[in-house]
């Protein structure tokens, strides 16, 4: 492979990051629908009642966030609402322009990977959109997703359960990343009294919410208040149930929980049989197949749900270079998603990516499951071990 002069990479890799800050300063006093409609309320509501006010139930977002966007409520002498909402997700998306470069060192000491891989994530479409022209929060949940990603990439499980623990104090969409974590705890890589760190990390998070006034039932069923907000079987996302919003919703809703857990219980079965070893690409493309198949396997999921697919394709892209093409895929599967809600696209451009999609996790499965099969002459290798 050709490969090009330093001081021309270097250049590309600086260009990445302006056109990332650029075109994130150009989206920044757009206010989306959802802006207009929750964060924005929400902001005033906290700006009006202060402290006292996040132990009201005025939002059906979990309290650490009310948290960032009370704390954001002090700039409001100088900044506007709108750009206050958005730095909290911009910040997060330089915290993990940082973690995609910590992660991608691991495999590349030395070099220029770790810096293009964090550039190339700096300046992705759907990175750019979801904070600073939506305003909305993934980044944040995401963050502790890639930072329990890179403790388990480097043998810290314990480290990986607590950042895992904050993840899903921000987001029920945490949960994608579970079946990976499931596998680490059978293969004796997670022990068991670590799992039990994550609903004390929830309890010790919603604490002050709490004492300020909040009921408990509301902090333990807002991730159940939240799946039942809307009836359909997909909210825009990309999956398959796209072309099943007319199914009745319960009837619907038991199949398709069936389904995920039969299928996602037997990928689980089968990474904790295989007897090939847990290297680092191994369980980066494992963690990638869990935040990719779990969101399309669920009923009740959104167009923006595929959000960490999109980065840990980049990821995956690095650590394992024949699939380069992958975060190019989830880029424009996430993007057609992303413009129906956005920019008013038809929906057609959903059920185009909900196609796309299917072929690329049936793909990315194969895929994974080749590298957990030992091929034939390493199983000679292991037999002439043993005698």
């Amino acid at each position: 492979m050709k490969r090009f002069p330093f001081p021309l990479k270097f250049g590309g890799i600086i260009l990445l990051f302006i056109i990332g800050v650029v075109l994130r300063g150009i989206a920044l006093p757009a206010i989306s629908v959802d802006m207009q409609w929750f964060l924005i309320p929400w902001y005033d509501f906290l700006k009006t009642h202060g402290a006292q006010g996040l132990g009201m139930n005025f939002s059906n977002y979990t309290p650490p966030y009310l948290y960032l966007l009370w704390l954001a409520t002090f700039t409001s002498h100088h900044l506007s609402p709108v750009t206050s909402i958005k730095f909290i997700s911009i910040f997060a998306d330089v915290v993990n322009t940082i973690l995609v470069y910590r992660i991608v060192r691991l495999k590349y000491p030395t070099g220029s990977n770790p810096l293009l891989a964090s550039a190339l994530f700096c300046a992705l479409p759907t990175i750019m959109l979801n904070s600073s022209l939506w305003g909305q929060a993934d980044a944040i949940y995401t963050l502790f997703l890639l930072a329990s990603l890179y403790y388990l990439l480097t043998d810290k499980p314990l480290s990986g359960v607590i950042a895992f623990g904050m993840a899903f104090t921000f987001k029920a969409q945490a949960v994608f990343i579970v079946p990976l974590l499931a596998i680490l705890f059978f293969k004796r890589r997670i022990a068991w009294q670590y799992v039990l760190l994550v609903p004390l990390i929830y309890i010790l998070l919603f604490l002050p919410a709490i004492l300020l006034g909040r009921q408990w039932m509301d902090i333990f069923t807002i991730y159940l208040s939240q799946a039942s907000t809307y009836p359909e079987l997909s909210r825009n996302a990309p999956n398959l149930y796209i072309f099943m919003n007319s199914f009745p919703d319960k009837l619907g809703m038991v199949a398709a929980l069936t389904i995920t857990v039969a299928m996602i219980g037997y990928w689980i079965w089968f990474n904790v049989r295989a007897k090939s070893e847990l290297t680092q690409s191994t369980i980066l493309l494992m963690s990638l197949v869990s935040v990719a198949l779990v969101p399309f396997l669920l009923p009740k999921m959104h167009d923006r749900y595929f959000y960490p697919a999109d980065i840990f394709s980049l990821l995956a892209a690095f650590y394992v270079p024949e699939l380069w093409f992958l975060p190019i895929l989830y880029q424009i599967i996430s993007s057609l998603a992303y413009i129906v809600f956005l920019f008013n696209a038809p929906p057609l451009s959903t059920q185009i990516a909900a196609v796309l999609n299917t072929l690329t996790i049936g793909f990315l499965v194969w895929k994974q499951v080749q590298t957990r099969i030992p091929t034939i002459s390493s199983r000679i290798l292991t037999k002439e071990s043993l005698t």
